[in-house]
């Protein structure tokens, strides 16, 4: 139970400030060091970004999939816990891969589409995570070197 509040509040915190970056912009805070941030993990192309009061998000459509589909698993690991297969995996970077695909083939996506291409994908990252951590506790309740 502690790797699901752990998983739940390190998405819930990561995800709500892809949110408060451009919250923080617009208003004229210091947003610099939340891009930054961010910027390890995304290449925040506007064209590519949704945009918030004017001020784009901390990460590009597809990220802000990916990060929502994490935290969706997140909340969701409270009532389940699904198996992770290697059909799971494939099942869930199919819509990424036929995303990326289709934008080669007709040269065209909308921040939308990427979006919803991000979300399977970030339903394995949230599973990864999840499952890496209670690996973790496991090991360490046993006595076994992590």
């Amino acid at each position: 139970m502690r790797a699901r509040t752990l998983s739940l509040v390190f998405f819930l915190v990561w995800w709500s400030g892809i949110f408060l970056a451009p919250v923080l912009q617009a208003a004229g805070g210091d947003s610099l060091f939340l891009y930054k941030i961010y910027s390890q993990v995304c290449h925040q192309s506007p064209q590519r970004s949704f945009f918030l009061l004017g001020e784009k998000l901390g990460v590009c459509s597809r990220c802000t999939g990916i990060y929502t589909g994490a935290l969706f698993f997140s909340l969701l690991s409270f009532k389940f816990r699904p198996p992770l297969r290697a059909s799971s995996v494939g099942l869930l970077l199919s819509p990424l891969i036929l995303g990326k695909f289709m934008e080669k083939l007709t040269g065209f996506s909308s921040n939308w589409e990427r979006f919803f291409t991000g979300l399977f994908p970030g339903i394995l990252l949230g599973m990864g995570l999840l499952y890496g951590l209670e690996d973790l506790e496991r090991r360490k309740n046993e006595g076994r070197p992590l």
